[in-house]
């Protein structure tokens, strides 16, 4: 039996200059030192649990639908 194993996989994506900029300036504020990747993946941790909690007010009206 195989035992299970964590496989990294990457993939480019491309996003706004401004969001980049924003996510830059998350890792400048942690109290450690975090690569790009790893403050997406710490964003998306909070996101989801955000999520989970149902206690958030999702207000999506600033998007444009085409």
């Amino acid at each position: 039996m195989k035992s299970k194993e964590t496989k990294s996989k990457w993939h480019n994506i491309s996003i706004k200059t401004k969001s980049f900029e924003d996510i830059h300036n998350i890792q400048r504020l942690l109290p450690i030192r975090a690569s790009i990747p790893q403050v997406i993946e710490w964003l998306i941790s909070v996101g989801e649990k955000q999520i989970k909690k149902g206690n958030t007010n999702y207000d999506n009206t600033d998007r444009i639908l085409k």
